[in-house]
């Protein structure tokens, strides 16, 4: 009986121990609770304090300036308003220094601008900082002067243009130095190193000197020109840009006429067909001479006593020195080619001024012969001519247009007409050579292209 007293009575205990440490260790465990859920803004705070015991002062707002009560400033402050001779203008600000250095204003007041000393705030901020000064100097021309020594540039090693006219290479970065060489515009040169405002460069030539950054151009330079070239190889390439990379537009054939409308580097033409495509190819693609003119048709000879041929009219006189072997041009209709055809059968026919026969034609009276013998009437005279018929593009050019020309020069006077036969060439009565003969379509400025067939 008294062993199972014992036993109860230890249970009991052991019961009574457990409580007491579930109720207690909640307890001991609440300041680690508290520290855990501190916020970072008060631990931040508490480890500054730590840190600079001496700066805990707490500062003084300007919110708290402008709310100080006069009950509430130093006695050293309330005794100096004390002192003033008379009180302060309405409306004005009363403000004072006390000796903790804080300025003080009354209820409702805003501090004067006066004290603060934003340039005594500088000086003490970069008190410490070592400062430099760096000025530009320019040289007698006004030009700017390197401020960097040469052995401090920037290397580099970068293809550049030259983007001014009348560019020099200096021996020094001065243009009071020896002139090393002249460079033409859009001259292709390499950078070899950079300074503040000029560079030291290397020409293809392998010639070196300095010339001033802004007469490099990272983009090729373009020289304005106004030229006519043909395309000198088989197939060519015309480009959107002056570039191998870029996309190819066209494929051009040999003997393309092209406009040039610029130049870079002597290495890119910026051109325009006689379609109006523009591009780019390369220079040395092209030639400036002109494709051979096609091998013209000995004249034929006209019969004894032989008139205009059909369809021509009675004042076509008979043509010097009678042949059986002529051949009447081939006619076909109101057509170009018609007018074509009766333009070679003229070939050899002497130059007469103002002649429209086979006997002798001008440049205008072979127009007006040719398309009489198609039933078309025309004016005898290049000026007549050029308002006459219906104008056309260069692009729209078909057989038998007859084209305008001003060879006198730019004064807008059209003084030569000539029929256009295809391919860039033309059939004119030449005054110089004393006949009708072949001739290229760009032989003289173009005023208009003039159309008598619909």
């Amino acid at each position: 009986m008294r062993r199972r007293s014992k036993e109860r009575n230890s249970r009991l205990a052991i019961v009574a121990i457990a409580i007491c440490a579930m109720i207690t260790f909640p307890i001991l465990m609440i300041p680690v609770g508290l520290r855990q859920s501190t916020p970072a803004g008060v631990l931040v705070g508490r480890a500054y304090a730590d840190t600079y015991p001496d700066a805990d002062q707490e500062e003084v707002l300007f919110e708290d300036w402008a709310i100080t009560s006069q009950d509430q400033l130093p006695d050293d402050v309330q005794q100096q308003q004390g002192d003033l001779d008379e009180p302060p203008l309405t409306g004005m600000p009363t403000q004072t220094v006390g000796e903790d250095g804080l300025v003080y204003v009354q209820e409702g007041q805003a501090l004067d601008e006066s004290f603060f000393d934003e340039y005594a705030r500088d000086e003490s901020k970069y008190s410490n900082v070592f400062t430099v000064q760096i000025v530009q100097t320019y040289d007698s021309a006004e030009l700017p002067i390197e401020m960097l020594d040469t052995t401090t540039f920037t290397p580099t090693d970068e293809d550049m243009y030259i983007s001014t006219n009348k560019t020099i290479l200096k021996e020094e970065p001065n243009m009071d130095s020896v002139t090393v060489a002249d460079i033409d515009r859009s001259t292709k040169v390499t950078r070899i190193s950079r300074g503040s405002t000029w560079s030291l460069v290397r020409t293809e030539d392998g010639v070196k000197g300095y010339l001033l950054n802004k007469s490099l151009s990272w983009d090729m330079v373009f020289n304005e020109i106004d030229r006519t070239v043909w395309v000198n190889a088989s197939d060519l390439k015309l480009r959107s840009r002056p570039s191998t990379d870029s996309e190819v537009l066209k494929i051009l054939s040999r003997y393309t006429r092209l406009h040039c409308s610029g130049v870079a580097n002597n290495q890119w033409y910026h051109v325009t067909t006689d379609e109006g495509k523009e591009g780019y190819v390369y220079v040395s693609y092209t030639t400036t001479k002109a494709p051979p003119t096609p091998t013209p048709k000995p004249a034929p000879k006209p019969k004894s006593g032989g008139g205009g041929s059909s369809g021509g009219g009675g004042s076509s006189g008979g043509g010097g020195g009678g042949d059986s072997d002529y051949t009447p041009p081939k006619i076909s209709g109101k057509n170009g080619q018609s007018i074509v055809n009766i333009a070679e059968s003229m070939l050899g026919v002497k130059y007469v001024w103002c002649g429209e026969s086979k006997s002798g034609v001008d440049c205008s009276g072979l127009v007006v012969y040719c398309y009489r013998q198609i039933g078309i009437g025309v004016p005898h005279q290049s000026n007549s001519i050029r308002y006459c018929g219906a104008g056309v593009k260069r692009a729209d050019i078909r057989l038998g247009d007859v084209i305008v020309y001003d060879l006198k020069g730019a004064d807008g006077v059209a003084d030569h007409v000539a029929i256009y036969a295809g391919n860039g060439q033309v059939i004119h009565a030449s005054s110089s050579k004393g006949k009708v003969v072949w001739g290229n379509m760009d032989m003289g400025s173009i005023l208009t292209i003039r159309r008598f067939i619909g």
